[in-house]
């Protein structure tokens, strides 16, 4: 009996040791080949959670201004990002308004009598922002997602788009391969640089013409491309969260991509920073790192309540009418802290 109970300790110690060591192997094996982060069990990655403060200053009012209009997009919780404890601070009652292609959050006051030269409000959450990511497939049906299909005044399909992507269907079969391939044409054919003028607009002329420039550019090409392709695609804009530091400034915003692939979903997509981190480009098709934040979604946005203006080409900055017309004088400091 002793050594019957001997033997069945030592054969369970021998299955134990070979366990781990199968799944040592396994997660070294991982760490070599798969240069993204492993997935925790709920589906989410790496989280990061900031307080952020955006405070603006609008400047230069007209003495005879008679009305002042202003607008503040609010960011929202959704599948990638948990917000809370918003603080909105303006000097005259606003109200709260979401506009209903997109759901995009907003904040609007207005000002009709003894308007100062200066209006000053702020902005102040807290984020918890966590990694987007997709394990990818080669193979599956596509789905249209309506609204994503068509695409904004200045992401227009010119016929040079139209061109790249019937280039990207002709040699390669799978929908998936063809967005990588679109993903890496821009990747090969644009330059992440800011300078002159036209650039930053998320211009597919520009793009397809000058060859550099922001986020917004290498995105509006690439979503042009999906559409080209048939497959929907949206922009996204908010502001990045610099990796090697705890707290500062933030300069501007940063915008990025999903695409959609029928039972796969939304896969996320930052060209931009693919191409400014090289040995990153992999993970960048397939992945959001948690260095961000979301403000808004798409482009050419009617607000609530609806402006005199166009429709906006993209919204992450407050948005001003004076008497009806467009004013864009103003101050914005954007500052983050770990929490």
């Amino acid at each position: 009996m002793n050594r019957l109970r001997l033997f069945c300790t030592s054969l369970l110690l021998l299955l134990t040791v070979t366990v781990l060591s199968g799944c040592k192997e396994t997660r070294q094996r991982q760490t070599s080949e798969d240069p993204r982060p492993a997935l925790n069990q709920n589906g989410s990655g790496p989280a990061r959670s900031s307080e952020f403060t955006y405070s603006a200053r609008i400047t230069q009012l007209p003495q005879d201004a008679r009305k002042v209009r202003v607008w503040l997009s609010i960011p929202q919780s959704d599948d990638n990002q948990e917000v809370s404890k918003v603080e909105i601070n303006t000097p005259y009652p606003h109200t709260l308004h979401t506009e209903p292609i997109y759901g995009n959050r907003m904040a609007f006051f207005e000002l009709h009598e003894d308007i100062p030269q200066e209006i000053p409000f702020k902005l102040k959450f807290r984020v918890t922002r966590y990694e987007d990511r997709k394990e990818i497939d080669l193979e599956f049906p596509t789905e249209k997602a309506g609204q994503f299909l068509q695409p904004s005044r200045l992401g227009a399909i010119i016929p040079e788009v139209e061109e790249i992507a019937t280039r990207i269907r002709d040699t390669r079969k799978d929908l998936l391969s063809q967005m990588y391939e679109a993903y890496s044409y821009v990747l090969g054919n644009m330059e992440y640089k800011k300078e002159g003028t036209g650039w930053g607009r998320g211009d597919t002329r520009w793009a397809c013409s000058a060859r550099y420039g922001n986020c917004s550019d290498y995105h509006a090409l690439f979503i042009a491309l999906a559409q080209a392709l048939g497959v929907p695609a949206t922009f996204e804009i908010g502001f990045p969260l610099p990796q090697d530091k705890k707290e500062g400034s933030i300069g501007g915003y940063h915008c990025w991509a999903h695409f959609y692939l029928g039972e796969k979903g939304w896969i996320p997509v930052d060209v931009s920073e693919g191409d400014k981190n090289p040995n990153k480009r992999e993970y960048f098709f397939g992945a959001h790192d948690a260095n961000r934040v979301k403000f808004t979604t798409g482009r050419d946005i009617w607000l609530v309540p609806r402006q005199r203006g166009e429709p906006l080409n993209f919204f992450i900055y407050p948005y001003v009418e004076v008497d009806g017309i467009t004013h864009e004088e103003m101050e914005l400091k954007f500052s983050f802290k770990d929490l």
